[in-house]
């Protein structure tokens, strides 16, 4: 009670100092009913409250913002919320005078309205106001004059005998108004209902709840500015968030909470604790600080590719430009910051460590409780289905809804599927087969909808329990019920308290001895106070005509209540939501960005935790939640686009802009690889593809490894099969073939002069050698062949050149 107190004081002093002012109508405006009743209109008389935080209980009322000239009657509590024989009913509220003038010694009555409400179409009626007031007053009460734009408060007690009705069970309606002395027409009035339970002949109604449990559609939860980041994670899940109301109002109530695992902080990979890892990449605005690519080239040549020439054992160096060097750091483009991702051989951020408290600190509050798991980050399933079913990224974010199990340490079933339009067109149930066909849940066991987009107009409305043609199981709720759930808007949950179950009384009369079931179902948005919300549901629960169960109960009979086959509505059925923001292009861009993402990480160490760093975002484009905010999508599609081309791009093959010429037949290039990113490359392949048949490839090179932020250079052997130029087409792989990075062109010029040297020195020989046996056989016989004993003329000649020799000494 004291913390209540103390949240309704703040809300109210933070909301007067602000001068808020929310109007609120008296009467509920709820959506159709599937027996085709008209919608309701709201009520002519409004009053402004600027407290949008209040329960019954609470010490301190509504504060009121008066009107001009009529007064305003605000209800904090109506008690018991259900009358029977015995029962008193006590009254509780504040009026506030006009400020044109005050109100004189006013006459605060209590009308039970004259008028049989046994149908949807009349709880309208009455409720907006279009129902005339005629009836019997059964209570009265005097005030002292209340001064102009002044309150006081009232209490008024109303016998039961004079709510007594001859039926079992009853929606009575009620007036409550207040009458200027010596007027005979009310100076103000509002309007609810008093349930009436006068014996038990029924059965009574199965009724289940489900609240969605998302976040808001907020860019700055992925901000790269830490204090940004963690003011939205503390408004999305943090103390008197939405999220922790729903959470904290629901929880000594029966109600299934559909939680989006991403709503517990970013998928870490493990526990979201202080001393886990917490990505913090992503877009809203700020300074970029994702990798980006290097520098290409630098003046001189530095960073290009390389290539050294060869024949035989010797070599001619063929090399334009200096060749990087192993191990080298990788330059980065001045005035960019290249971020360390959080969770690399450190502690996460103070904001992310921030963040993993506020999620564990959910996580225990949701322990022990009734949990579905949604999608991760909601994936908008509604749109994905109708489009591309086989979408790759999707697929991934429903499979992994089992996260969630893993987080709470306890079972969360992720095979119910709730379309965040409530519709189901012809198409969606084959195409979620599709779709959950390939991930880990396989197939659905149900999918929530809308009552009226599956049952034909109708007076009696069916059980919540329904069945499609092909035997697929439907929960489908009932939208006029889910629309009475409390909001922080309202001053007080007596309103809704009230019309709940005087709906439901109505339901009951329908068919009071037929077994049935209702399913109340919160939009993705709902916004409750937590007081007024445990108020609500615990009024609710215990009405004796009203039994509470589990939602998940709906998939299967009990007893005599059977599923009901799905019909085709008379009516078009409006969308629970905006029109969605995933196109089918949008979709496969999506979808390549994961794959390229999935790509990258296989080559880096720390591939997982790239992973998770990058994809974050990326995850978050699929969720349902940007219907409301479809600028915001736009915004953060944009920045995740240059995430991962900047992280991409960061591994690339150094283009060349100077040809490289290959003076021999055979020759080893020299490619320069680089990496720009802050892990560790491994096992990734460089692959060359000459433009021509100029330039063979002799063998591809082996995988290569390089450090983070390094360069590498890559000797490729290669052959010069003629002379000429060749364009080669240089790009990276993965193991399996998946091209990665960016891939560059090396222009090469082939001028293979060893060969031709051979070649004109062969043909040289060959025409001396020809020019010799033409001689000889143009010529004829020597003279030496026409000296008949060559042996003789030898001797003596050699006699003579002795005889000489001996004269001249």
């Amino acid at each position: 009670m004291t913390r209540l107190v103390r949240s309704l004081t703040a809300t109210v002093t933070t909301l007067a100092a602000a001068g808020l002012s929310v109007g609120l109508s008296v009467g509920l405006s709820v959506g159709g009913s599937v027996a085709g009743a008209a919608p309701p209109v709201a009520v002519p008389m409004t009053y402004a409250v600027t407290s949008v935080a209040q329960a019954p209980a609470a010490a301190h009322g509504p504060a009121v913002t008066p009107a001009k000239d009529v007064a305003v009657i605000v209800l904090a509590t109506l008690s018991p919320a259900v009358v029977g024989p015995g029962k008193d009913v006590t009254i509780t509220g504040t009026v506030t005078a006009p400020l044109t003038g005050p109100l004189s010694s006013p006459e605060l009555r209590v009308v039970r309205g004259d008028v049989t409400v046994n149908q949807r179409t009349a709880l309208d009626a009455w409720a907006s106001g279009r129902t005339p007031t005629a009836g019997r007053t059964v209570e009265t009460t005097t005030l002292p004059t209340v001064a102009a734009g002044q309150s006081r408060a009232f209490t008024a007690t109303v016998p039961w005998q004079q709510l007594r009705s001859e039926e079992a069970f009853a929606a009575l309606p009620i007036s409550v108004e207040v009458v200027q002395e010596g007027a005979s027409e009310p100076t103000g009035r509002t309007r609810t209902f008093i349930a009436w339970n006068g014996r038990k002949e029924y059965v009574p109604l199965k009724v289940a709840t489900v609240m969605p449990v998302t976040l808001d559609p907020d860019v700055d939860l992925f901000s790269r500015d830490d204090a940004a980041r963690e003011a939205a994670w503390q408004r999305a899940i943090g103390p008197d968030s939405r999220v922790e109301r729903i959470v904290e109002g629901t929880r000594e109530s029966r109600v299934d909470l559909a939680v989006d695992p991403s709503v517990l902080g970013p998928d870490t990979g493990t526990d979201a604790t202080p001393g886990g890892s917490t990505p913090t990449p992503t877009p809203s605005g700020t300074t970029s600080t994702t990798p980006t690519p290097p520098s290409t080239t630098t003046p001189g040549g530095s960073g290009t590719s390389g290539t050294s020439g060869t024949s035989g054992t010797s070599g001619t160096s063929g090399t334009s430009g200096t060749p990087g060097t192993p191990g080298t750091p990788a330059p980065t483009t001045s005035g960019q910051a290249t971020p360390t991702p959080t969770g690399t051989g450190g502690q996460p951020s103070g904001a992310g460590a921030a963040i993993a408290r506020l999620g564990t600190g959910l996580v225990t509050q949701l322990h022990g409780r009734s949990v579905w798991a949604l999608p991760y980050a909601d994936a908008d399933i509604a749109a994905t289905v109708g489009t591309d079913p086989a979408n790759t990224l999707v697929r991934d974010l429903v499979s992994r809804a089992t996260t969630l199990a893993a987080r709470l340490g306890q079972p969360a079933r992720a095979d119910i599927v709730w379309p965040v339009d409530g519709l189901l067109p012809t198409g969606r149930e084959q195409g979620i087969k599709k779709l959950l066909s390939g991930t880990s849940v396989k197939k659905p066991a149900g999918i929530v909808v809308s009552a009226p987009a599956v049952t034909k107009g109708t007076a009696y409305t069916p059980t919540a329990r329904r069945v499609t043609s092909a035997g697929t199981r439907l929960l489908a709720y009932d939208p006029r019920l889910s629309a009475l759930l409390p909001k922080r808007s309202d001053p007080s949950p007596v309103l809704s308290v009230q019309r709940y179950l005087a709906e439901t009384l109505v339901l009951l009369g329908e068919r009071a001895g037929t077994p049935r079931s209702v399913l109340v179902a919160a939009p993705r948005t709902y916004d409750p106070d937590a007081a007024a919300l445990s108020t609500f549901l615990t009024a609710t629960a215990s009405a004796p005509w009203l039994e509470t169960v589990g939602a998940a109960s709906l998939l299967s009979d009990d007893g005599t209540d059977q599923a009901v086959p799905q019909t085709k509505p008379t009516t078009p059925v409006a969308s629970a939501a905006p029109r969605p923001v995933l196109t089918a292009s949008r979709l496969t861009q999506l979808a390549e960005q994961r794959d390229t993402l999935l790509s990258v990480s296989s080559v880096l160490r720390d591939g997982a935790e790239f992973e998770r760093t990058y994809r974050e975002v990326l995850d978050e484009l699929g969720s349902a939640r940007w219907r409301w905010q479809p600028a915001s999508w736009v915004k953060l599609s944009a920045s995740v686009a240059n995430d991962i081309k900047a992280a991409t791009r960061a591994i690339r093959v150094v283009p060349r802009t100077s040809t490289i010429n290959l003076l021999a037949e055979n020759g080893t290039l020299r490619i320069t690889v680089e990496n720009g990113l802050d892990y560790t490359v491994e096992d990734i392949r460089l692959r060359l593809v000459p433009d021509n048949p100029r330039i063979r490839i002799v063998e591809q090179p082996a995988p290569v490894t390089i450090g983070p932020s390094s360069r590498t250079n890559v000797p490729v052997e290669v052959a010069a099969v003629a002379a000429g130029r060749a364009e080669i087409r240089a790009f990276l792989t993965t193991a399996d073939g998946t091209q990665i990075g960016s891939p560059a062109s090396i222009p090469v010029a082939a001028n293979p002069l060893d060969s031709t040297i051979y070649w004109v020195g062969g043909v040289l020989v060959g025409l001396v050698l020809l020019a010799g046996v033409i001689r000889a056989v143009v010529k004829g016989t020597s003279r030496v062949d026409e000296i008949a004993d060559i042996e003789a003329v030898t001797a003596a000649h050699e006699s003579l050149g002795g005889a000489d020799e001996r004269d001249g000494a």
